[in-house]
């Protein structure tokens, strides 16, 4: 079974069920026509002679669309290669920024406004706190990766950051290190930062939107946890799953049951071992399309010493530290096999 299969079935109904077609968003309507295009004659596709026996293969073009299950997997490798090539030789850690769960509703009916709002609070908090002396007292520099589903693929929108425990001082002239290698800033100083600055953000920006936020949810505890990762590596391989994919991978479909329900298998974080849910093929559509994000919107994003445009500023930070040139692996591509040799 495969998503494309799920959509040829039930996305007419789906439809019927939401309104008809003008209630359905423009997003979700071109993330459903990519995948349902993929890897069909509708997109075309090239002719590959093998070189062995002579025969000739027609391989269909991928869709290439983020919400698609069955892309991405070769950007996530291109991501994670480029983003190793980046690392620095000092302790790494993931700050996660989570959002309260009374506001969800709220991401879901302003997404672009919300995550814009929420990759802004979190870059600024941390900007912040690295700034003053007695933290670290120097610019920062991290990526930033916005996630949305949980492994039973429900709404929950939350930001990791990846950050290297160093900072460029006034001047770009030296590095400044904390005082503990084992700890980066403190979370609760940190998270009451963040609220401030999405709150306010939020009604200097969208004060329209803003308006629906109520005063109990301003008083809210917005969670964000700071953990050490040790060289980086880990913590980006782990990201880059979020980079070019979808909600869920087609592997952990499993067909359907008796009344047509989909199962989908998904890992209890509480004890490691798989579970199986199954969910209404409706429901199972509407928990894929919670996590297409507007057209255009980007879900990673770098900042500080790491932004795009600062290249100065991060190759004198390299210097500084002692590092090389940077130097992106190069990633074999993924050979054709001919199916009669």
């Amino acid at each position: 079974m495969t998503l494309a299969d799920i959509l040829q079935r039930h996305w007419p109904a789906y439809v019927a069920r939401c309104g008809g077609p003008a209630a359905i968003p423009a997003a979700h309507w071109r993330a459903v026509e990519a995948v349902l295009s993929c890897r069909t004659p509708r997109l075309g596709g090239h002719r590959h002679r093998c070189g062995g026996c002579g025969g000739e293969h027609f391989v269909f073009h991928s869709c290439n669309h983020r919400a698609c299950p069955r892309c991405g997997g070769r950007e996530q490798q291109r991501w994670a290669a480029r983003q190793r090539a980046r690392l620095l030789p000092v302790p790494y850690f993931m700050i996660t920024f989570t959002v309260p769960a009374q506001l969800r509703g709220f991401f879901l009916r302003h997404d672009r406004i919300a995550c814009a709002t929420l990759f802004a609070a979190a870059s600024a908090a941390v900007k912040d706190l690295f700034a003053q002396a007695r933290h670290i007292g120097g610019e920062a520099g991290f990526v930033a990766v916005l996630h949305t589903w949980t492994r039973q693929m429900a709404h929950q929108p939350h930001l990791h950051l990846v950050v290297p425990a160093v900072a460029l001082a006034p001047g770009g002239a030296a590095v400044v290190r904390p005082a503990d290698p084992e700890f980066l800033l403190p979370h609760a100083p940190l998270a009451r930062r963040y609220r401030s600055c999405f709150l306010s953000l939020l009604r200097e920006r969208h004060p329209g939107p803003a308006r629906e936020l109520d005063a109990q949810t301003r008083r809210l505890h917005w969670n964000v946890n700071v953990q050490r990762v040790g060289s980086g590596r880990t913590a980006l391989s782990y990201l880059a799953a979020y980079v070019g994919k979808s909600a869920f991978s087609e592997s952990r479909l499993a067909g359907s049951d008796e009344q047509g329900r989909i199962r989908l298998w998904w890992t209890d974080s509480g004890h490691g071992r798989p579970q199986l849910m199954t969910l209404s093929a409706h429901e199972f559509i509407r928990r894929w399309l919670l996590h297409v994000l507007p057209a255009g919107f980007t879900r990673v994003r770098h900042y500080g010493f790491l932004y795009g445009a600062a290249r100065k500023a991060f190759r004198r930070l390299r210097f500084l530290l002692g590092c090389g040139r940077v130097r992106v692996e190069s990633l074999p591509e993924a050979p054709l096999r001919c199916a009669r040799c």
